[in-house]
């Protein structure tokens, strides 16, 4: 009886590739088309404040086409499979992270949207290293969008927007917080910046780079 519930839904809703949206077979994470267009190696940058920031790949094409999908077309189903790719980007790398956690977004832009993509990514990431997800970060001011600003607007606009919980279980331990984007990497700068005064050792980790193409 599973067996037969599990074909129905995957024929009523099948899974699809999360860069260019057609159909893929039940567990691939994309299409064979878009994962020749995967990059032979993973990105590494640095949010401001030179925090390492590993990405999966640059945004632009269809790994733009995916963010823009997963972030503003209501497909948050597209986490897991976005969340594979980030994960091994990051298990490339001979670091030993203690927690995960994520960018937080101010809880009405939350509701409006109903999901926050870093959130998703983050959990999805969680389970595939097992890696202890926490809430450390929040979105205490609800800040203007980024995207229509100069590099000096970015940096300040992100000022005093988050703050951070559970300061105690901080102290020595290895983070990585997870986003969809880097771009001028102020945001991401900022979280590092908040759970570093707290004593963490502060690592990024994005599915996109935007940072090379500014």
């Amino acid at each position: 009886m599973i067996k037969i519930l599990k074909k129905i839904t995957a024929s009523l809703f099948p899974e699809r590739c999360p860069y260019c949206n057609k159909v893929v077979k039940q567990g691939e994470i994309a299409c064979k088309s878009c994962k020749s267009e995967f990059p032979e190696a993973p990105l590494v940058s640095y949010a401001s404040g030179c925090y390492i920031c590993y990405s999966s790949f640059f945004y632009k094409d269809i790994f733009a086409d995916a963010i823009k999908r997963f972030k503003f077309y209501n497909y948050p189903q597209n986490a897991e499979k976005l969340a594979v790719v980030l994960a091994d980007t990051i298990s490339q790398y001979d670091v030993s992270f203690d927690y995960i956690t994520y960018v937080p977004m101010f809880p009405k832009r939350e509701r409006e949207r109903g999901y926050n993509q870093s959130k998703l990514l983050a959990k999805e990431v969680s389970k595939i290293l097992d890696i202890p997800l926490e809430h450390f970060l929040l979105k205490i001011k609800d800040n203007p969008p980024q995207h229509t600003m100069n590099k000096k607007e970015k940096k300040n606009n992100v000022k005093g927007v988050f703050g951070v919980q559970k300061k105690d279980i901080l102290k020595g331990k290895t983070v990585l917080i997870i986003d969809d984007v880097i771009t001028s990497g102020y945001t991401l700068g900022e979280c590092c910046k908040i759970l570093s005064k707290n004593k963490a050792i502060v690592f990024c980790a994005t599915v996109c780079n935007a940072e090379k193409l500014l």
